[in-house]
C-alpha cells in the first residue's frame, strides 16, 4: 500500500496496492478517484481519509506535500487553489481551513486576512462554474474556544481567554447579569493585543462559515458540514453556532448542512459520504451504560445522541432500527455498575457477530484514549477482525466520526461485492486495507495513548523538554524512542488478536472470499509533528491466498 508520505511527496497519487494475485475474473469500471483538501496534514486528516477509501476500494488525491505546511508553518492557500483547478475528477472534499487560511492552526490566528481567505475560497465557485455535475462536498470549523501556542508562559492567558468566552456569552448573550463581575474580572487579565487578535480571528472565520452557508443555498456547495472544534455548552462558539443554524433554516437548507461537534473526523466522514452510492446506511444504537440523550462528552456542548444523529445524516445515513449496530460505550450510571455494563455490552457485540449482524464500536467515554477496561474485554470476547470498525481517539466526536466513516467504507464494500454492484478483479485490496485500519484504531487508541504516549511525555518532562513543542534535535530522539516501543506493540497486538483469523474480502451471490491475516510486514512509525500528541503509525498486513467457499 502505498503510504502517507508517499502520497502526500506524489500529490496526484493515491492510495493503492496489489495484495494479492486476481483470485476471480470479476471486472469494475473504473473510478475517478476523491479529491482530498485536508484540513492540515496529520495522519488523522491524511492517512485515515486514505484508508477509509481503501478499504471501500477507492482512491483519494491530495494537494502537493509543500502546499500544505506542517504543525505552524500555514499551507498555501492559493497554491491549493491552482490544485483544485486542475484536478480531473468529479468528487471533492475541501477542507475550508487549508483552502482559506493554510491549515487548523492557522485558522485560529489573525494573520490570513478576510480578503486573503474569500480570494482562495473562490476556488470552490470557480470549480462548480468548470464542473457543474460535480459533488462538492465541503468542510469548515466553528473556531474552538482555546488559542494555539508553543509558548508554556501562554498557559495562563489561554485558559483566561477559555473563561472569559464563556463568561461572555453567559453575561452578554444569555442574560446572566450575576456573571458580570467575574466576567469583567477575567477581561482585566488578558492583554488587549491577544484578546484582539483571538476576536479577530473569531470574526474573520464567521464571516466564511457564513459565506459557506450561502454557498449551499445559491447551489455552489453540494454538501457542508461545519463542525465545532472543542465547544462547551456555552460560549462564543455556542452564540456563533446557533446564527449559523437559524440562517440555515431561513434559507431551507437543513438537508444540505450538518452542524455538530468535531473537527479531524470530518475529512474521513465526508470521503465515507461518497463511498455507498444510493445505498444508504442504517443503524441501530446500543449503549454500554447511559443512553446518549443523557449525556454530554467532554469539550462538547449538545447530547452525545444528537452527535451521532448528525454524524450519520453526513454519512448519508439514519438512526432506527436499522442494519449496522451502533455500539457506543457511554458512562455507567454508577460505578458499581461498570463492570458488569461493559461484561453485558461486550456480550451483545459478540452475539451480534455471530449473528451475522455488522457492528461498529465507538467508544469516546474518555478524552484522547480508549477505554482500556472495554478494549480488554472486546480482545477476550471478540474475534476483533470482523468488527466494522473500532475508534476511541480524542473527542467523542472525533472517535464517532471516525469509526463511523470506516464502518461505512467497509459495509458498503461488503454488500457492493454482494450484489454484483461493484465486483472487482482483486478483493484483497480493501480487505488488507480494513485489517491495517482496525489494526491501527486498537493499538493507536489503546496501548499508545493509554501507555506509551503517557511515558513519553514523562519522558521529556523528565529532561526538562516541552513535550508539545520539540526542537529538530528532541525530534529525532523521540522518533526512535516511540518507535522502539510502539513497533513491537504493535507486531504482539498483530500477533494475538488478528494473526490467523479469516477475513471475509466479499461476497458473490452463494460465494464468500476469505483471506487469511497472515503476517505483518514493515510498521512505519514516527511523529509528523514536533510534538509527542500524535504519532504516524503506519502497519503492512499480508494475507494468505484468497479462498473461495459456498456463504453460509
Amino acid at each position: 500500500m502505498m503510504r502517507r508520505h508517499t502520497f502526500l511527496a506524489a500529490g496526484l497519487a493515491g492510495i493503492s496496492t496489489a495484495v494479492l494475485a486476481p483470485t476471480l475474473a470479476w471486472a469494475a469500471p473504473p473510478q475517478r478517484p476523491i479529491a482530498v483538501v485536508p484540513l492540515d496534514d496529520r495522519p488523522v486528516n491524511v492517512y485515515c481519509a486514505a484508508i477509509t477509501a481503501a478499504v471501500a476500494g477507492r482512491q483519494v488525491v491530495f494537494p502537493p506535500r509543500d502546499a500544505l505546511g506542517r504543525f505552524f508553518q500555514p499551507g498555501d492557500g492559493a497554491a491549493v487553489a491552482r490544485w483544485l483547478a486542475a484536478a480531473d475528477t468529479r468528487e471533492f472534499v475541501i477542507s475550508v481551513s487549508m483552502l482559506a487560511y493554510g491549515g487548523l492552526i492557522a485558522s485560529r490566528t489573525a494573520e490570513p486576512t478576510l480578503d486573503a481567505a474569500r480570494a482562495n475560497v473562490e476556488a470552490i465557485r470557480a470549480l462548480r462554474r468548470a464542473k457543474p455535475d460535480a459533488t462538492i462536498l465541503v468542510h469548515d470549523m466553528i473556531q474552538r474556544l482555546a488559542l494555539t501556542s508553543k509558548d508554556p508562559e501562554l498557559s495562563e492567558y489561554i485558559t483566561l481567554i477559555v473563561q472569559w468566552t464563556k463568561l461572555y456569552d453567559q453575561v452578554e448573550n444569555l442574560g446572566q447579569e450575576e456573571l458580570r463581575a467575574q466576567l469583567d474580572e477575567v477581561r482585566a487579565k488578558i492583554p488587549d493585543a491577544m484578546l484582539d487578535d483571538y476576536l479577530a480571528a473569531r470574526g474573520r472565520n464567521h464571516e466564511i462559515n457564513t459565506l459557506m452557508v450561502d454557498w449551499v443555498a445559491d447551489g455552489t456547495i453540494t454538501h457542508l458540514v461545519l463542525s465545532e472544534d472543542d465547544t462547551a455548552p456555552v460560549g462564543l462558539g455556542r452564540a456563533e453556532r446557533v446564527e449559523l443554524e437559524r440562517r440555515v433554516a431561513e434559507r431551507g437548507i437543513g438537508d444540505r448542512v450538518e452542524i455538530f461537534p468535531g473537527a479531524d473526523e470530518v475529512d474521513a466522514l465526508l470521503v465515507a459520504r461518497l463511498i455507498p452510492g444510493e445505498a444508504a446506511p442504517s443503524f441501530r444504537l446500543d449503549y454500554s451504560g447511559v443512553p446518549g440523550a443523557q449525556w454530554t462528552a467532554e469539550l462538547e456542548g449538545i447530547p452525545f445522541e444528537d452527535n451521532i444523529r448528525r454524524h450519520v445524516a453526513t454519512v448519508g445515513g439514519t438512526v432506527g432500527d436499522g442494519e449496522i449496530v451502533l455500539a457506543v460505550n457511554t458512562p455507567s450510571a454508577s460505578p458499581e455498575r461498570r463492570a458488569a455494563d461493559v461484561d453485558a455490552f461486550t456480550a451483545r457485540i459478540a452475539t451480534h457477530l455471530a449473528a451475522g449482524t455488522p457492528v461498529i464500536v465507538v467508544d469516546p467515554v474518555f478524552v484522547d484514549r480508549a477505554d482500556h477496561d472495554l478494549v480488554a474485554r472486546l480482545e477476550r470476547d471478540v474475534e476483533l477482525p470482523r468488527l466494522l470498525s473500532y475508534s476511541g481517539w480524542n473527542t467523542g466526536g472525533n472517535a464517532l466520526g471516525l469509526a463511523l466513516s470506516h464502518g461505512v467504507a467497509r459495509w458498503a464494500l461488503l454488500g457492493a461485492s454482494g450484489s454484483g454492484l461493484a465486483c472487482r478483479t482483486d478483493l484483497g485490496e480493501p480487505g488488507r486495507a480494513h485489517a491495517e485500519y482496525l489494526l491501527y484504531r486498537f493499538v493507536k487508541d489503546d496501548p499508545w495513548k493509554n501507555v506509551i504516549q503517557k511515558d513519553a511525555y514523562a519522558e521529556a518532562r523528565a529532561r526538562g523538554w516541552n513535550p508539545l513543542s520539540l526542537t529538530a534535535e528532541q525530534k529525532v530522539f523521540f522518533d526512535g524512542w516511540v518507535r522502539e516501543r510502539l513497533v513491537p506493540v504493535t507486531r504482539q497486538y498483530f500477533t494475538d488478536h488478528f494473526a490467523g483469523h479469516d477475513l471475509v474480502l466479499g461476497r458473490r451471490g452463494s460465494t464468500t472470499v476469505t483471506a487469511r491475516l497472515d503476517d505483518l510486514g514493515e510498521v512505519v512509525v514516527e511523529l509528523p509533528w514536533d510534538r509527542l500528541f500524535e504519532v504516524t503509525l503506519e502497519p503492512q498486513v499480508t494475507l494468505s491466498a484468497a479462498a473461495v467457499s459456498p456463504s453460509g
